[in-house]
């Protein structure tokens, strides 16, 4: 009988315990809830025109190129949507001013700057980088890069630019003595604007 005892208050006891573990020890019957507001943030670019083109020499034949990379742009879209959003350009007639002995300013047209965007690249966890190609510049406003969906966060590109300077330009005007090295150089107003 002792035996029978025994088994039986092992089985029991296991039970028992077997029981007690898939009983939780405290059980809580509640739901709740828990709220976080994301807001807009801004559309913003910074975008330049390089400091300085290259120099050419005419030489009467043949067109010349003037070329300069910008440094790099960058583009955020913080708003939080799919809005679509554009990088334009508008620019003046290139112009050299008048000097001391070039009385008269000469222009070369804002049709001949062809500005380059290049690849943009997404930054992390931005959508899909836009495509671009060159853009010829003009007096209104010309769109370098956009997006009219999918173009939520910050992208970089390295944009370049290029002057078509025909043959039969006037070369920039002397700012004093004929001869001097002091010259009045072909200056253009770009301007850009994110939207």
């Amino acid at each position: 009988m002792r035996a029978r005892t025994s088994i039986c208050g092992i089985i029991a006891t296991t039970g028992i315990l077997f029981f007690a573990a898939l009983t939780p020890a405290n059980a809580v019957d509640s739901t709740d809830t828990i709220d976080s507001t994301v807001s807009a943030g801004n559309l913003s670019a910074t975008a330049t025109a390089p400091d300085a083109m290259t120099g050419v020499t005419l030489d009467g034949i043949n067109a010349k190129t003037s070329t300069g990379t910008a440094s790099a742009w960058n583009i955020t879209n913080a708003r939080g949507s799919n809005a679509a959003w554009s990088l334009t350009a508008s620019a003046t007639d290139f112009t050299s001013a008048a000097g001391t002995i070039d009385l008269t300013a000469r222009t070369l047209p804002v049709g001949n700057l062809t500005i380059t965007p290049g690849t943009v690249t997404a930054g992390a966890g931005s959508d899909t980088a836009p495509t671009t190609s060159a853009v010829v510049m003009s007096g209104t406003a010309q769109s370098l890069v956009s997006s009219s969906t999918l173009g939520k966060g910050s992208f970089s590109l390295a944009p370049t630019f290029s002057l078509a300077v025909p043959a039969n330009s006037y070369r920039s005007n002397f700012s004093a003595a004929v001869g001097s090295t002091a010259v009045n150089p072909y200056v253009s107003t770009i301007t850009f604007t994110i939207a």
